[in-house]
């Protein structure tokens, strides 16, 4: 995908629109001085791999009180009494490929679990760019990740944001204008690109986070929905442009 693959080269792309660059969480390579000032400006960051997918590798750094910092890669969480300490230990997972570190958000929970939303655009057979489908991502309760793959769930979108927002309907158009939004500018930088699945988080002010986009994303959770439509549009979608 020429580079697409990587978080900094999609987030480099969207902040470029005015449009989209307050709905991207702040990302930059990995570096400890960098580590350090986010972690002082933001209290909570994801350090992930820069070209890694399905959660993996991916922690979760906090500053703590006292100066003290944690971190929870899988399900395991280390606490340190120093930035210098938590530093040390934290490289010892980021030494086999490039990691990006990327402000954290706090994501909305149902039932206590957290969860975000996976947008899918595609372009159509007439090779213009549509929102086809949007679905919840419930994360296992001991895991920060949310991926399907990592014990998380899809769920329908209703059922995650009925008790946070007004209108479920209105706040999905809002998600779907902005999958829209984004896969068109990051077009502009990539241009091979036929789909995109955004990994959209929720805070809670109920502001839209786009936290990753996959080139090649995994679609089987769209299958779960009682609208079997949507799903089926996808693969129509796939199909028509190539996608195996």
């Amino acid at each position: 995908m020429g580079g697409f693959a990587t978080k900094y080269n999609v987030s480099k792309s969207l902040v470029k629109h005015h449009m989209l660059a307050h709905n991207v969480p702040e990302t930059k390579m990995f570096r400890k001085s960098v580590l350090k000032k986010m972690l002082d400006q933001y209290e909570m960051v994801y350090v992930k791999p820069n070209d890694g997918t399905g959660g993996k590798g991916v922690m979760r750094v906090e500053k703590l009180e006292q100066d003290s910092y944690e971190y929870q890669l899988k399900t395991a969480a280390k606490t340190f009494s120093s930035f210098e300490s938590m530093y040390q230990s934290l490289c010892q997972n980021t030494k086999k490929s490039p990691f990006v570190i990327q402000r954290g958000i706090h994501l909305l929970k149902y039932s206590g679990r957290r969860f975000d939303l996976r947008v899918m655009v595609q372009k159509n057979p007439k090779g213009k760019w549509e929102t086809t489908g949007v679905i919840g991502r419930l994360g296992h309760p001991k895991k920060i990740v949310t991926n399907v793959c990592k014990g998380g769930s899809s769920k329908p979108v209703e059922l995650l944001l009925k008790k946070h927002v007004p209108s479920v309907v209105k706040y999905t158009k809002k998600l779907e204008r902005l999958g829209f939004r984004a896969a068109v500018q990051l077009n502009k930088t990539f241009p091979r690109i036929k789909e995109l699945g955004f990994d959209v988080a929720i805070d809670s002010e109920l502001h839209p986070w786009i936290l990753e986009a996959n080139p090649r994303p995994v679609i089987y959770g769209f299958k779960t929905l009682k609208d079997k439509r949507i799903y089926r549009k996808i693969n129509r979608y796939q199909k028509a442009y190539g996608r195996r």
